[in-house]
């Protein structure tokens, strides 16, 4: 089983990621999630943690299935609002028991 996950960060006056994951086997592939919580972005800037889209959030304890046909697409969506001006890197998780993950650079000008 195999996903490739790649991240998209649109920088405006909130910054708009798009995290999205795709089944590139030739297989179906089942996802499951332990909660209601399916992906993160984490953003940090020199090193230190400035924003976690998960933080202060809380989610449904139910377990949830996602099934992804081979070359299709599932795609989550964080805002983070009012950063700070800076150079950030941040990266997404998939929160499911098949791990993808994928990072993003990107610049909030004052």
């Amino acid at each position: 089983m195999t996903l490739e996950a790649e991240l998209d960060a649109a920088v405006d006056d909130d910054i708009e990621f798009s995290f999205s994951v795709t089944n590139t086997s030739t297989e179906q592939l089942k996802l499951t999630f332990s909660s209601g919580y399916r992906g993160d972005v984490v953003v940090e800037r020199d090193g230190e943690t400035v924003w976690r889209w998960s933080d202060g959030r809380m989610f449904t304890q139910a377990i949830q299935h996602a099934r992804l046909a081979p070359g299709e697409t599932l795609t989550e969506s964080f805002v983070w609002s009012s950063p700070s001006p800076g150079q950030y890197e941040a990266r997404a998780t998939l929160e499911a028991d098949t791990e993808a993950s994928a990072r993003a650079t990107f610049t909030v000008d004052s």
